[in-house]
């Protein structure tokens, strides 16, 4: 007897292909966000923070520097307290500054220091060197198909789900 064909949990509709891709993007996601893989990357640089820090670093590197603290505590999925002492914790440790909006003296950003966008870059390389380690063995086309079609199919995304 063959297998009947790959269906959603629920039942609904033929998933082939796609139920591996899911599966893979779940995986990839899950394991790239741990606490362990964080520190790894962070160890890996010679960098001595918590993983919630590196994940600070990396968006607001990957946002030019700069953003609110509360872009920073969506992004981060942190409650606004919790947001607050991560960046204390990185302000003391020289890595970001405090600015006050000179549009809304209210308003505040936060920015990398240049120890803060040189610890950044770091945590960059050693991500680019895990990626490069991680595929040492594919082929040079499998290496550019995958550079090319993963920002595609993250660019191809909504949010939210079409219904």
């Amino acid at each position: 007897m063959t297998p009947g064909p790959t269906t959603h949990p629920t039942g609904a509709g033929r998933l082939g292909q796609n139920d591996e891709v899911l599966r893979a993007l779940t995986a990839l996601v899950s394991r790239w966000n741990s606490h362990d893989f964080q520190r790894t990357v962070a160890t890996a640089s010679g960098i001595d923070l918590d993983p919630t820090a590196v994940r600070a670093l990396y968006f607001l590197g990957k946002e030019g520097g700069t953003a609110t603290p509360s872009t920073v505590a969506t992004e981060l999925h942190l409650s606004r307290p919790s947001t607050s002492k991560l960046l204390a914790r990185l302000s003391e440790a020289g890595l970001l500054q405090r600015e006050v909006q000179v549009r809304d003296r209210r308003s505040v950003s936060v920015s990398l220091t240049a120890l803060g966008r040189t610890t950044y870059e770091e945590l960059f390389d050693a991500g680019l060197a895990m990626i490069d380690a991680a595929t040492l063995d594919w082929l040079p086309a499998d290496r550019a198909a995958l550079t090319r079609l993963l920002p595609r199919f993250l660019n191809s995304l909504t949010i939210p789900p079409p219904q």
